[in-house]
C-alpha cells in the first residue's frame, strides 16, 4: 500500500515539474566540510569581507560565512537539469555531474535525498536563506528519491 502510494505520488509529481536544461554561473562558498552553497549570478551577490567574515547580499537576503570555516570560493558555470514547478516556474532543484542543488530555500525548509528503498542518503532542515548543494562524488549510481518543501522527485544518476 505504501508503495503503491508512492508511485501515485510522484506521478503526480511529474504532472506538476518540468526538466529543462540551462547554462546558469554561480557563486559557489565551499565550506571545510565539504559542503557548498551556491548564488546564481543573475541574483547580483555582492561580496564584502569584513574582519572574521565574508558578507554577502543579494536583493533578498544577507548572509555572514565565518572565513575560519571556509576552504575557498569560485564562479562556475555548467549546463544543468532543473525541475521546475509547472504552475509557479519556480525551479525546485537543479542536477548536474557534481551536485543536487537546491535553490530559493527559506529558513525551515527541508531538504533531502533517499534511495529507492527509502533510506535516508541526507536530510537537512535549511537555517537561512539561500541555496544548498549536495556532493554527489560519494553516491552509487541508481535511482533515488529528492524532497524539498514537502514534494517528492524521482531521479537517475
Amino acid at each position: 500500500m505504501k508503495k503503491i502510494f508512492l508511485i501515485i505520488v510522484l506521478l503526480l509529481q511529474v504532472c506538476l515539474t518540468v526538466m529543462a536544461q540551462e547554462i546558469r554561473t554561480h557563486l559557489v562558498i565551499w565550506a571545510k566540510d565539504g559542503t557548498q552553497v551556491a548564488y546564481a549570478l543573475k541574483e547580483q551577490p555582492v561580496l564584502s569581507f569584513m574582519d572574521s567574515a565574508l558578507l554577502i547580499r543579494t536583493a533578498q537576503m544577507e548572509i555572514n560565512y565565518p572565513l575560519d570555516q571556509m576552504a575557498k570560493f569560485t564562479y562556475e558555470t555548467r549546463e544543468e537539469m532543473a525541475v521546475r514547478d509547472i504552475n509557479t516556474d519556480q525551479t525546485m532543484f537543479v542536477l548536474n555531474e557534481e551536485s543536487l542543488l537546491f535553490l530559493n530555500l527559506k529558513p525551515n525548509n527541508h531538504v533531502g535525498l533517499y534511495t529507492i528503498s527509502g533510506q535516508a542518503v541526507f536530510s537537512r532542515t535549511i537555517s537561512s536563506y539561500g541555496e544548498y548543494a549536495f556532493p554527489l562524488s560519494q553516491l552509487t549510481r541508481g535511482v533515488y528519491l529528492v524532497q524539498v518543501n514537502g514534494l517528492t522527485y524521482k531521479i537517475a544518476l
